[in-house]
C-alpha cells in the first residue's frame, strides 16, 4: 500500500482525534514495515520470474539443439544415401526427400540435381524428378530440368521431363522440345508427349 492511499483511506481517524506520539511513532514503524514488505515481496516475485525465465529459456535451448542435431544426422543420412553405389539406397534417399522434407534445402537440391543430370539409372531419375517438382518455382531446379531435357536420350525419362516442364509452363523449354518433335531417332509416343506440351507451353 502506498503512503498516499494509506493517508487517503485513514484521513478520518487522523482528523476526528488527536494522536499521540506513541501512537505517532507506532504509525511510523507500521507504515515503513508495510513499505518494505511490498518491496521486499516485488523483489521476491521479480526474482522468482527471472529464474523460471531463465530455465524456461534453457529448456528451450537444449530443445532446440537436440531437434537441430537430430536434423542435421538425417541431413547426412539421406545425402549420403542420395550419392550412394546402390540405386535402391538413391531411391530410399529420393523418397525420404520426398516425404519429409517441406522447406527447400540447398545442399539437397544440390544433390538432386547431380543425381537428375548424371545417374544412369531411369528409375532413380524419374524418382528425381518428382522430388524436385514439389519446389517448382526454384529457379536453379527449373533451369536443371530444362537442361536434362535437352540432353536425355532414355524414352521413359524424356516422356517425365516433358510431363514436368508442361506442368511448369516453362517457355524457355520450347527449343529442346522442338529438337525433340524434330529429331528422326526419337520414339512416336515421346514425340506425342512433346507435341502435347508444346501446346500446352504457348496457350
Amino acid at each position: 500500500m502506498q503512503l498516499k492511499e494509506f493517508i487517503k483511506a485513514n484521513k478520518s481517524s487522523f482528523e476526528e482525534e488527536k494522536i499521540s506520539a506513541k501512537a505517532d511513532a507506532n504509525f511510523e514503524q507500521l507504515l515503513k514495515s508495510k513499505l518494505h514488505s511490498t518491496k521486499k515481496a516485488k523483489l521476491r516475485y521479480l526474482k522468482y520470474v527471472s529464474v523460471a525465465a531463465s530455465l524456461a529459456l534453457l529448456i528451450s535451448t537444449l530443445f532446440w539443439y537436440q531437434g537441430y542435431a537430430e536434423n542435421q544426422e538425417d541431413k547426412q543420412e539421406l545425402l549420403a544415401n542420395l550419392q550412394d553405389d546402390s540405386a535402391g539406397k538413391r531411391l530410399e534417399g529420393i523418397y525420404k526427400f520426398n516425404d519429409e522434407y517441406k522447406k527447400e534445402d540447398t545442399k539437397i537440391i544440390n544433390t538432386l540435381v547431380k543425381v537428375l543430370q548424371k545417374d544412369t539409372n531411369a528409375n532413380v531419375k524419374i524418382a528425381t524428378i518428382d522430388a524436385l517438382l514439389k519446389f517448382p518455382k526454384n529457379e536453379k531446379i527449373r533451369i536443371n530440368l530444362i537442361k536434362a531435357l535437352e540432353k536425355e536420350d532414355t524414352p521413359l525419362v524424356q516422356i517425365k521431363l516433358i510431363k514436368a516442364v508442361s506442368f511448369l509452363r516453362e517457355n524457355r523449354a520450347q527449343k529442346p522440345l522442338e529438337k525433340i518433335i524434330n529429331s528422326e531417332q526419337t520414339f512416336p509416343i515421346v514425340k506425342n508427349n512433346a507435341t502435347l506440351a508444346m501446346v500446352e507451353i504457348k496457350q
